[in-house]
Order: structure tokens, then C-alpha cells, then sequence
């Protein structure tokens, strides 16, 4: 065979790697679980715990925590990584904090004539700010890459089923406030799960570029995202 060229190499080694992800976004089982987690080490993990003892103890020569005593209560990485993905998302399930349960906040803004863009603008820009600073948010996008294991699958749907009933309960104290209902045939869940949609999707697109999802009115407090969300609210709505 003739001796590739350092292009061809550089397109075949690039074509083999794309292979390899694709295989891998495919994959169940411990391998997928680790990829998510993979920075995550018994003996760092044990480190930190160290760290944190003496701390809070403010006793610097308190007994370090060692690996022995992470195994005695998972026999294995994987074991222990499992445990770790379902309580990243149980923590990404609460809804944002002050929101959960924002009846009272809104009944106040539907008394003020407040109109109901502005709240809404400003509850999802709240929303999006929240997600832009969470570290975790970028984690749990990893855990894409094993989502074909029922392991990481029940973890995220646990964190969609949890995250989604607070959301309900948050717009839906929305739209009671300013005499709304879902427009049939949509309900409350489909308005919280296409807002979510535009949340995550903007909190995505932002990390590569944030100057895209500027309000195009160029008003302060707004973004695009927000902007969507006000028109799908009033679509997806109706006097009750």
C-alpha cells in the first residue's frame, strides 16, 4: 500500500476517534457510568473528606478518612459512581431556589399591574442565570454520554420527574395569579417542559456563545431566551 500522507493519517485518526464516540454514546454498562464520572477518585474523594472533617472540627490532626472506609461502603468505583450520578440529580431536581413555591410572589406582581411578560422575563432570566453558574449543570451534560445505561437513565429521568413537578407547581402558581390556563389541548406540563427546553438549550448555546442570546431590543434584564419564553407563555395560554 502506498505510505499515507500526514493529512490522510491526521483524517484517519480523526475518522477513529469519531467511530470510538460513537460506540461509546451507545454503551451501557460500568464503562459508560465511569465516563460521566471519570474525575471523580476513590482517593480524592477521600481527601476532600479529610479536608472537610478538619474544617468543621477546626482540628487540623482530626483522623483522615481513607479509601479503606470508602470501600466498606461501596465494594467498587463503579458501585460508588452510580450512587454519585443518582444524587447529582436528585440535588439538580430542585427547582431554583425562592421559586419552588412562588405564589405569593406572584399574586403580589399580579396586584402591582406587574404585566405578565415582565414576570415572566424575569422569573426565567433568573432561571438562566442560575444555570450559567451551576458547575453541575455541565456534569449532568456528561451523563449524556451514558445515558443508554438504565443506571444513568433512571437518574435522569428521576431528575426530569422531580425538577418537572416543581416547575409545575411554579408556573402554575403563575397563571393562577393572573387568571390563566394551559390552551387546550396543552397542560401545564407541556408549558414546563418546552420552557425547560429553551432554558437548557440557551444555558448551552451560552457557554460557546453568551453575545448571541442578547435581547435583541437591547433592554437591560432580558435575553433572548426570556424573550421566546413570554411568547410561548401567551401562546400556549388563555383567559381561565
Amino acid at each position: 500500500m502506498p505510505r499515507r500522507t500526514a493529512s490522510q493519517t491526521r483524517q484517519l485518526l480523526l475518522r477513529s476517534a469519531v467511530e470510538l464516540l460513537r460506540e461509546r454514546a451507545g454503551q451501557s454498562g460500568d464503562d459508560a457510568v465511569a465516563a460521566a464520572l471519570a474525575h471523580v477518585r476513590f482517593t480524592q474523594v477521600a481527601e476532600r473528606a479529610t479536608a472537610l472533617v478538619r474544617a468543621e472540627t477546626r482540628d487540623p490532626k482530626a483522623p483522615a478518612v481513607t479509601t479503606g472506609a470508602i470501600y466498606n461502603l461501596w465494594p467498587n468505583q463503579v458501585d460508588f459512581q452510580v450512587e454519585l450520578l443518582l444524587h447529582v440529580a436528585e440535588l439538580q431536581a430542585t427547582f431554583v431556589p425562592g421559586l419552588a413555591d412562588g405564589a405569593p410572589r406572584f399574586r403580589a406582581a399580579a396586584e402591582a399591574s406587574v404585566p405578565l411578560e415582565e414576570v415572566v422575563g424575569g422569573l426565567v432570566e433568573e432561571v438562566y442565570r442560575h444555570s450559567r453558574a451551576d458547575p453541575l449543570f455541565r456534569i449532568e451534560l456528561a451523563f449524556l454520554v451514558g445515558a443508554c445505561d438504565p443506571r444513568v437513565e433512571r437518574a435522569l429521568r428521576r431528575r426530569h420527574d422531580v425538577f418537572a413537578a416543581g416547575a409545575d407547581v411554579a408556573w402554575q402558581g403563575m397563571l393562577d395569579a393572573y387568571g390563566l390556563r394551559p390552551r387546550p389541548p396543552y397542560t401545564i406540563r407541556d408549558l414546563t417542559t418546552v420552557v425547560a427546553a429553551q432554558i437548557i438549550g440557551a444555558t448551552v448555546l451560552s457557554a460557546t456563545d453568551p453575545e448571541g442570546l442578547a435581547d435583541p431590543a437591547g433592554e437591560a434584564g432580558w435575553s433572548l431566551a426570556s424573550r421566546a419564553v413570554a411568547t410561548i407563555v401567551r401562546a400556549l395560554t388563555e383567559l381561565a
